[in-house]
């Protein structure tokens, strides 16, 4: 789907004002369309175009009463801004499309531009045309988003601030839908490559990135942990929403980091890596198996670093492994370790991480071990001795299939693509007194 979506340029405000507004406030001034070759509706800021040819007035209808909704929610719950058009006493305009239309020559898809006037404007392709759409509801958040940079100057289109907007906005979308798998088929693009940063885009990805769907589309993905900090961990949106027009100087997630307190943070972004490997289970059903469809259609295969090791009824024979360059643990990302098991057995974990990441940064590591057998899974944390290491142990059942050990990196920076390395020890050993338990240093 072709996202258009650039930010305002040009447009200097004093101040910007979260009217809400009412249905006879504004005027119209549309650069794609005219009352002689297109039907329309008001409602609020909106006005919505069509061509005459056709009759969407049911669409227009629903698509106005969720609009309505989302401007509420944004202005009135969450303190953000309208969009410039109806700030300047103009219509926002909203334009519904379909094949055969007057617009058809436009090739447009869903998203939201700037027409040479200046003004934002949304295109909607008909099929989204429809009460609680979720594409409603995310091109919707980017109407409030507009102005945020203004205000906010890490809230942008660019750089490590990016995918904040997107993620939002996919989030906004799940949200709304409890309960439909469809909302989360980019999941798959974070359990492919989790070890790229959460912040990452096809903008400020490493030299040498293939820019692919799953890469591409990782801003997107990444709106599951806004939704595990809001539908598992019991957040409110604010957290995600109020800091489009805070004021700040931080990035998304620092912001989010400072909000929510950052070894909160830091253990719900390793919480959210184990419920992530764990197959989502507090999502709705079939989560899994949707995005992992959408990942073979789509992805390339040999960009998918999902496991740097697996191992059979055993661990690492005594030696101590680091993650090559592909494979390592960028900011806020993490690393995942497989055991296939058959058999009684215990797992031992022990973690060193490096003190400072690959530019000077300060290091910081969660871990976590995950048994899971089908869509039963169970969760124990590493017990940390310090910001860097770690261990821990799980004992399982021959029923147990697979354990994993997750490596997640939290230092307290949040910008850039800066690798943060460490070396994990793994030993396994029979229930019946051989515990092969060992820790011996690198």
């Amino acid at each position: 789907m072709k996202k258009i979506f650039p930010f305002l340029t040009g447009l200097v405000l004093l101040s910007i004002v979260p009217a809400f507004g009412k249905a006879n406030d504004y005027e119209i001034k549309t650069t794609f369309a005219n009352p002689e070759t297109c039907h329309y509706k008001t409602r609020g800021i909106f006005i919505l175009w069509w061509d005459k040819n056709f009759d969407y007035s049911q669409q227009a209808e629903e698509t106005l009463d969720t609009m309505m909704e989302v401007q509420k929610e944004c202005v009135e719950m969450w303190n953000m801004s309208n969009p410039p058009n109806p700030l300047a006493g103009y219509y926002y305009n909203i334009y519904i499309h379909s094949p055969g239309d007057l617009f058809k020559d436009r090739k447009w898809g869903m998203g939201q531009g700037t027409d040479s006037n200046g003004f934002p404007f949304l295109t909607l392709p008909l099929g989204y045309a429809k009460k609680g759409s979720p594409g409603i509801y995310h091109e919707g958040l980017h109407i409030f988003q507009y102005l945020a940079n203004k205000v906010s100057p890490e809230y942008t289109y660019t750089g490590d601030g990016k995918w904040i907007i997107e993620a939002s906005a996919n989030w906004n979308a799940a949200s709304k839908h409890r309960n439909d798998k469809n909302d989360y088929i980019t999941a798959s693009t974070i359990t492919a490559n989790p070890q790229l940063p959460m912040w990452y885009t096809y903008e400020n990805r490493e030299e040498g990135d293939e820019k692919n769907w799953q890469r591409i589309n990782h801003l997107y993905g990444i709106h599951t942990f806004l939704n595990y900090l809001t539908d598992v961990c019991k957040e409110p949106a604010g957290v995600i929403l109020e800091g489009f027009y805070s004021g700040t100087n931080d990035l998304p997630q620092e912001y989010m980091s400072k909000r929510i307190g950052a070894e909160k943070f830091a253990d719900y972004f390793a919480d959210n890596a184990a419920h992530n490997v764990s197959g989502f289970p507090h999502f709705p059903a079939g989560v899994e198996e949707r995005s992992a469809r959408e990942l073979k259609n789509y992805g390339k295969a040999y960009d998918i670093h999902d496991i740097v090791k697996t191992f059979n009824n055993e661990g690492s024979e005594g030696q101590w492994i680091r993650p090559g360059k592909p494979f390592v643990t960028r900011g806020w990302s993490y690393n995942v370790y497989k055991i296939n098991n058959n058999q009684d057995a215990t797992y031992s974990f022990q973690l060193k991480g490096d003190k400072v990441g690959s530019e000077g940064a300060e290091a910081a590591f969660r871990g976590r071990i995950v048994v899971r057998t089908g869509k039963e899974s169970r969760v124990e944390p590493l017990k940390m001795t310090s910001d860097t290491d770690g261990s821990g142990q799980v004992s399982v059942k021959a029923s147990d299939a697979a354990v994993y050990l997750l490596v997640v990196s939290t230092p307290r920076f949040f910008r850039g693509n800066q690798t943060y390395s460490y070396e994990v020890l793994i030993e396994c050993g029979s229930q019946n007194g051989n515990s092969g338990m060992a820790f011996s240093a690198p």
